[in-house]
């Protein structure tokens, strides 16, 4: 039945900032945005007089993350804290967390907190994590994988 995960997507407000987020900021290729009108998009989304503007962030060896901003009718801003029911998160792994962690911040992303190591979800090694908070203040998470206790 399922095969893989085509892609991810979050609704923006304003599509210009988050592409800078993802390109700028985290170093994703993006494409530019483009604007969609169209019956059979308006059916899918079950809004009959959607306009949308899409782009693609394109994730290395992954699912590409989908952007949508609705021109037409604004939306309005959600309480984007984990704990509500419906909110997601996007996680990505990298190489070192701890720099990325620096970087990043020096860029001027927010974090939720530093790098916290704790044992994996997989019941193996130690996993560095930590939030972020994306445009419109998605939760982007970011994880480092270690197979052994911390060094």
């Amino acid at each position: 039945m399922i095969k893989s995960a085509e892609h991810f997507s979050f609704t923006v407000s304003d599509i210009g900032d988050a592409l800078q987020f993802f390109h700028d900021l985290m170093g994703l290729d993006v494409t530019s945005a483009v604007e969609i009108d169209r019956p059979d998009i308006q059916r899918l989304v079950g809004i009959p007089d959607a306009i949308l503007r899409v782009a693609i962030v394109h994730v290395p060896g992954s699912a590409n993350i989908e952007l949508i901003e609705y021109v037409r009718p604004e939306g309005k801003k959600v309480d984007s804290r984990p704990c509500n029911a419906g909110i997601a998160h996007i996680a990505f792994l990298v190489d070192d967390i701890e720099r990325t962690y620096r970087e990043l911040t020096a860029r001027g992303v927010r974090f939720v907190s530093p790098p916290v190591w704790a044992p994996g979800n997989d019941g193996k090694g130690k996993w560095g994590v930590c939030y972020m908070k994306g445009p419109d203040d998605i939760t982007i998470e970011v994880i480092e994988r270690r197979s052994e206790g911390l060094t």
